[in-house]
């Protein structure tokens, strides 16, 4: 699947560089904190709306969700294979 943005031209920002780990984790804490309540005030019915992506071309919002959950269950195995193989 392709990328909508360039993840190693991302990576080289000076905020990016520059910013402890820490931070990033907890921004993530936060925004995802903030999803989840506006998750719980979505109507059932409403999971089916359709959105149009770049990649994707068009699904539901509950597929989109499901996405976006299954990429951040991807992310966290990525990083704890780091720590493993490591040794951090």
């Amino acid at each position: 699947m392709a990328n909508s943005y360039r993840e190693d031209l991302w990576a080289s920002l000076h905020d990016y560089r520059n910013t402890p780990i820490e931070d990033s984790i907890l921004l993530m804490e936060i925004l995802h904190k903030r999803f989840l309540t506006l998750l719980y005030g979505v109507h059932p019915d409403q999971f089916r709306r359709k959105l149009r992506t770049e990649v994707l071309g068009t699904i539901t919002l509950d597929i989109a969700i499901q996405r976006f959950v299954w990429h951040g269950q991807h992310h966290i195995a990525q990083i704890k294979s780091c720590i493993t193989s490591q040794g951090w």
